[in-house]
């Protein structure tokens, strides 16, 4: 009886059996038909334009935006460095020159045809003697410069001397009055026995006039004997590098016609910092330095001078007003109210140039020892 209920009991179990397998394959063809048609409907519908996403319900989703990258902070560049011959590179304040201001400065033009316009205040002036270093000699107390000539001139032949172990410069004529001039002007005259003459200037047209003006000689303390300066053998280092200290060798070997006076070359003029580099560059004397500076203005553009000291410079005319007074400008610093180191000097003829020193020195100038 055990056998004939377990057999009973099994046909049971298998009718239910069949019918869960007939269910389980109804529900796959349901899940293959429906997954069919989500891939038919997902071909026939593309997404919508606005790339926004629909939830259940139609309620659309915000789009995602991606975070920004911060600006870069702009570059401060000063354009004086960029672009320093351009005027729109500054901001420029101004003075007020007035014609009586053409003769003054270290940049005014004497000779022969120009006279001088300007004076000199006697008080202003320093005994060379009393003021010098031990690197050379003064013939006496007569000899007198303006400041910015005197600390020049220490400077130069302390290198000279630096340089060459020679200490026989002798500084033997400076500042002279036009009383004095007269003088030997007219011992002049009358030792060549000629009407005019092209070894001393004409009193009130000597560049001695101004306190920027040194002559030289030299002096052997071995033999006791005096010798003129004539710019060869240790001294030929001076006429080489004098221009860094803002000399110049004012009568040079053939520029007789436009200096209207022969080849001196014991005679220095300061005409200051860079002016004399760029004379050295073109080969100029004064009078074509004073003529080629015309061309820069503010409206045409700066001339720029790089010294070899790592100095920079900019450098401008600006003509004589028709007016009573003359705006001459200057320019500020970038981002400061503060303003560029300047100064300005007339040309004793018609119009005033501006010095601008836009970055100073940073190494010692080399010689050309």
């Amino acid at each position: 009886m055990s056998g004939t209920n377990y057999s009973k009991n099994t046909k049971r179990r298998l009718k239910p059996k069949y019918k869960n397998i007939a269910v389980i394959l109804a529900a796959l063809l349901l899940i293959i038909s429906g997954t069919s048609y989500a891939l038919s409907s997902s071909r026939k519908a593309p997404p919508p334009a606005d790339d926004t996403l629909e939830q259940d319900g139609g309620s659309q989703l915000p789009s995602v935006e991606l975070p920004s990258l911060p600006d870069e902070e702009p570059v401060d560049v000063d354009p004086a460095e960029t672009d320093p011959t351009n005027q729109n590179s500054y901001y420029f304040d101004f003075v007020s020159m007035t014609e009586a201001d053409l003769g003054t400065g270290e940049l005014v033009l004497v000779n022969n045809m120009i006279k001088f316009r300007g004076s000199v205040n006697e008080e202003e002036l320093l005994v060379v003697r009393d003021n010098k270093n031990s690197s050379y000699m003064v013939s006496d107390r007569n000899v007198k410069l303006l400041p910015s000539a005197m600390s020049a001139l220490n400077e130069m032949l302390g290198d000279f001397f630096a340089a060459t172990g020679n200490n026989g410069v002798m500084a033997r004529s400076g500042y002279r009055t036009v009383e004095y001039q007269q003088e030997l002007y007219e011992d002049d005259l009358a030792s060549s026995g000629a009407s005019s003459s092209t070894l001393v200037a004409m009193p009130g047209y000597s560049e001695h006039h101004t306190g920027l003006v040194v002559d030289f000689t030299t002096y052997n303390s071995q033999t006791d004997s005096y010798r003129e300066f004539d710019g060869t053998g240790d001294f030929a280092w001076i006429m080489e590098n004098c221009h860094r200290y803002g000399f110049i060798n004012r009568y040079p070997e053939g520029k007789e016609k436009l200096t209207l006076i022969d080849n001196e070359p014991w005679h220095f003029r300061y005409v200051g910092i860079p002016h004399a580099s760029i004379m050295k560059d073109y080969d100029f004397c004064l009078e074509e330095y004073i003529d080629f500076i015309k061309n820069y203005t503010i409206d045409s553009g700066f001339l720029l001078k790089d010294t070899d000291d790592g100095a920079r410079y900019i450098v401008y005319y600006v003509p004589l007003s028709s007016g009573e007074t003359t705006a001459v400008y200057h320019p500020k610093k970038h981002g400061s109210d503060e303003f560029y180191p300047y100064s300005i000097s007339g040309n004793n003829v018609d119009g005033f140039i501006v010095t601008v020193q836009l970055r100073e020195p940073s190494q010692p100038a080399q010689d050309n020892s």
